[in-house]
């Protein structure tokens, strides 16, 4: 009757094992470390069994080995054959199935913060000795974790997921960069343009006056293309912003003779190449018959691959004293608060 009492209770003690390992392990380290930072009471508790790594796992796998077998041989002593191999069998079901999969309740919670100062105090002890073997052991015979993606269209499932998460901290517009970031190159050159329907185009021996400098500050477009003659080709590039009240002559001694070219096949990594190489906001985009079809600037492409662009309304960029004042005002460093409700999982009473 004592080693059946005994096994009983060392069979308890190894499901009480796995149910405190399962608690230090409800959130992968990183984040209980952060939750422990922000003064969460559950996370600063297991964190600092926790942050011994390898040689905690060590231990919890050691009590529970020990404590298993030697329930299940004094169970196989005690109790009719039957009887013994009935019990494994729910003992592996319970502790290797059913607990894992569960969700992290209050009374292990409690049971994790209970042992957690012995745990650190023996671990304080035996972690030189441990941390020698530990992780070259969990690295060898430890499969390595898999992400459980193989393709793109993965990753996008992943995104979806992560907005809808109950502790997601990723705003809905990372998220959205993320997304458009996986995306960029399946778009082409044609999806942005700019259609040459819709673009200004001025005769380079227009003369520079207050009539077309007034209607050239009130376009929605910054670039206007010029042209040789009304059906002729194009020859160069106005900066309609740059022309000011006392700006004169013809628009050929004001505008940019460098044209650059791309065409409406070209992706958006290539448009973006693009950009970087000649260092022009604006592109006059061909078809395969060289034709003009329309423009695309890097605010189309970035739009495309930011969804907006960043930033506040702030212009003064050329005045030094405007771009200093900005950052005069003192920032007060936030304070760190408990937030324990959002980002502690849900814990089952």
């Amino acid at each position: 009757m004592t080693s059946f009492i005994l096994a009983l209770i060392l069979l308890a003690l190894a499901l009480a094992g796995v149910v405190v390992r399962k608690t230090y392990y409800y959130v992968p380290t990183r984040e209980l470390k952060r939750q422990a930072e922000r003064h969460d009471a559950l996370a600063s508790g297991l964190y600092q069994a926790v942050a011994y790594g390898s040689s905690l796992r060590a231990l919890l796998w050691l009590f529970i080995g020990l404590t298993s077998a030697g329930g299940i041989v004094l169970l196989a002593r005690a109790a009719p054959v039957w009887l013994s191999i009935g019990a494994v069998v729910l003992l592996l079901w319970v502790a290797f199935y059913w607990l894992p999969a569960s969700r992290v309740t209050t009374y292990g919670a409690r049971l994790a913060l209970l042992v957690t100062p012995p745990i650190v105090w023996l671990l304080n002890y035996l972690h030189p000795l441990i941390s020698r073997g530990a992780p070259k052991i969990e690295k060898r015979y430890s499969a390595q974790a898999h992400t459980g993606l193989f393709e793109r269209a993965d990753v996008m499932d992943l995104l979806e997921q992560q907005g809808r998460q109950a502790d997601n901290r990723l705003s809905g517009e990372e998220l959205e960069i993320v997304k458009r970031a996986l995306s960029f190159n399946d778009h082409q050159v044609s999806s942005i343009l700019t259609s040459r329907k819709e673009i200004k185009t001025v005769l380079a021996n227009e003369i520079v006056g207050p009539v077309l400098i007034d209607e050239l500050h009130k376009l929605d477009q910054l670039f206007v293309l010029v042209k040789d003659k009304p059906k002729g080709t194009i020859i160069g590039v106005l900066q309609g912003q740059k022309l000011g009240l006392m700006s004169s002559g013809q628009v050929s001694e004001h505008m940019d003779k460098t044209v650059y070219y791309l065409h409406e096949s070209d992706n958006l990594s290539e448009a973006l190449h693009a950009f970087f190489v000649t260092n022009c906001p604006l592109f006059v985009v061909v078809n395969n018959f060289e034709e003009y079809v329309g423009v695309v600037t890097i605010e189309a492409v970035l739009r495309q691959l930011l969804g907006h662009i960043p930033g506040d309304s702030f212009e003064q960029y050329a005045d030094v004293a405007a771009v200093a004042a900005r950052h005069t005002k003192s920032k007060k460093p936030n304070a760190v608060t408990e937030k324990t409700d959002e980002t502690t999982p849900e814990v089952v009473e």
